[in-house]
C-alpha cells in the first residue's frame, strides 16, 4: 500500500534585528498574541487606481517595544533617534521613524498586518500597512526583516 504526504508549505518568518535587548524570529501565528488592529485602506495608485482593503494584525509599535529598544534613559527623548528598517522578501523596502509609531510622538497606527481581506499571510508572511500613506509606496508584502537602528547621533 503506498501513502503519499504532502509536505506543508513553510511558515513565513520575520527576524527582529538591531538594537534591541530581546531580538525575535517571529510568525503570523507569533503576532497574533498581540492585540489585533483593523484598517480599511484606500490606496490610490497612479498606475492601477484606487485600491479597497481591509487589514487586521497588531501595532508595529507594540510588537517593537516588546523587543526592547535600547533608548538611553539619561539622554532626553532618546527614542527620536531611532530609524526602523523594514524588508520585504520581494525586495521592497520602507523607513520609518520611531517618533513616527511612538504614542507620545507620531502615534501612526502602522500595523504588522496578518490579514488582508480576511485571507491569513502565514505562508507569505505578515504586511506593512501605514494607513495614512495615500499611494501605499511604503506598504511591504512579505516582511523578512525588521531592523531598528539607533545608531545616529544628536546633534548639538
Amino acid at each position: 500500500m503506498s501513502q503519499s504526504f504532502t509536505a506543508a508549505a513553510p511558515v513565513a518568518e520575520l527576524v527582529l534585528t538591531g538594537d534591541l535587548t530581546r531580538p525575535a524570529r517571529l510568525t503570523v501565528p507569533d503576532l497574533l498574541a498581540w492585540p489585533q488592529h483593523t484598517a480599511e485602506v484606500s490606496f490610490e495608485c497612479a498606475t492601477s487606481g484606487v485600491q479597497y482593503h481591509r487589514f487586521t494584525g497588531p501595532l508595529l509599535h507594540d510588537v517593537l517595544a516588546a523587543a526592547g529598544p535600547v533608548f538611553d534613559p539619561a539622554r532626553r527623548k532618546d527614542r527620536l533617534r531611532f530609524l526602523i528598517a523594514v524588508s520585504g522578501t520581494d525586495g521592497h523596502h520602507a523607513l520609518l521613524s520611531w517618533a513616527e509609531i511612538d504614542p507620545d510622538f507620531g502615534r501612526a497606527p502602522v500595523l504588522l498586518a496578518v490579514t488582508i481581506d480576511s485571507t491569513p499571510l502565514d505562508r507569505t508572511g505578515p504586511q506593512l500597512v501605514l494607513p495614512q500613506d495615500r499611494c501605499g509606496a511604503r506598504h511591504i508584502s512579505g516582511i523578512d526583516a525588521i531592523r531598528v537602528d539607533g545608531g545616529y547621533p544628536m546633534w548639538m
